[in-house]
């Protein structure tokens, strides 16, 4: 049986190349096509340029954790620490992914300078994906659009053009990701046609990004500091009007009339404000001091681990690149096309 079948696939091997032969003049018409392809394919396909660019997002610990914010805890108890805000979790480190396309921040850091001039990163993407010229020619635009850096606004065919290029840029250009779910190391690459805009757009974003994501973070303990700072600063001055309103009740007593008990009163009622004043500006001071603490504690790190260096690595592909690579196809080709053609000959079929 093994054998029957092994003498079968041998026949059927024979014919099937006896039969291309009769067919290699179709053969070389559709190698010398395929092979013309993958030359006009390397030579016209756009060239695109990638801005690699690596960081690290280092968290806040838990309110309930080890070190500083831990022995704090222990100290005042964790519900003073979560009203200043130590145990907030805006945003963690997953989301500075999704964070990074936000329509908004791709916005801004289109609309920054591409070199000394007003010319915006919008201006060089549009016109390097030739954009530009497919408005002026379109019957909707028709008109040369700018995205200067000196305009405080757009109109509306201009807004809605800028969208379009953000929504190409987050669907084409932009990915952002992992490399070891492991670890808190991201990585955003950003593909252009533009090596510099490639690598502005990158770097801009990223900072931008992380602005963003730490002002986020912090928001909330940052807007306790300065309502402490604000207490303690009016508590201050009232403690030293306090003060001085003490002094001075204690020098007149030292003239006073026996029998004006009052002034006696009211020395001794300055002098216990003047204790509770300072003993409540103490207490303020006490805990903005452990607001800071915690604000440096929920403070995240981004660090840039890579950053882009010009020149950029391209998609470039040579022309005997594209040669070798039309030839190849061409042959998956050939041997489709004609396997549906042959038919196998009467005596291989009786086998």
């Amino acid at each position: 049986m093994k054998s029957s079948i092994y003498q079968l696939s041998v026949k059927l091997f024979r014919e099937y190349i006896t039969f291309l032969m009769t067919k290699k003049r179709a053969i070389l018409y559709i190698m010398i096509s395929f092979a013309g392809l993958g030359i006009l394919v390397a030579l016209l396909r756009p060239i695109k340029y990638t801005a690699r660019s690596s960081f690290v997002v280092e968290d806040s610990k838990s309110i309930g954790g080890s070190g500083l914010m831990g022995a704090l805890s222990g100290q005042f108890g964790s519900e003073i620490l979560n009203v200043l805000g130590a145990g907030s979790n805006l945003l963690s480190g997953e989301n500075i992914i999704e964070l990074s396309k936000s329509r908004s921040l791709i916005r801004k850091t289109l609309l920054t300078p591409y070199d000394s001039t007003q010319y915006s990163l919008a201006d060089k993407y549009a016109e390097t994906s030739l954009l530009k010229k497919k408005w002026k020619k379109s019957k909707k635009v028709g008109t040369w659009i700018s995205f200067s850096t000196e305009k405080k606004s757009f109109t509306r065919t201009e807004d809605s053009l800028l969208n379009n290029i953000i929504d190409r840029i987050i669907k084409k250009d932009i990915r952002v990701f992992k490399p070891d779910r492991r670890l808190s190391l991201f990585e955003i690459n950003i593909t252009m046609r533009d090596d510099q805009l490639a690598n502005l757009f990158c770097q801009r974003l990223l900072n931008k990004t992380s602005d963003l994501y730490i002002e986020a973070k912090t928001k909330r303990i940052r807007g306790n500091i300065n309502r402490l700072q604000s207490l303690a600063d009016s508590l201050q001055d009232y403690a030293n009007g306090r003060i001085k309103k003490s002094l001075t009740s204690n020098f007149r007593l030292l003239d006073i009339n026996p029998q004006y008990l009052s002034e006696s009163v009211n020395s001794r009622i300055d002098e216990r404000e003047e204790v509770l004043s300072s003993a409540v500006y103490a207490e303020i001071l006490k805990n903005l001091e452990i607001s800071k603490v915690s604000l440096l504690q929920e403070t995240p790190t981004i660090q840039l681990v890579d950053t882009p260096i010009i020149p950029l690595p391209d998609n470039k592909i040579e022309w005997h690149e594209g040669l070798i690579g039309g030839i190849l196809t061409g042959v998956v080709i050939n041997i489709l096309l004609f396997a549906f053609i042959f038919a196998p000959s009467q005596t291989v079929q009786k086998l």
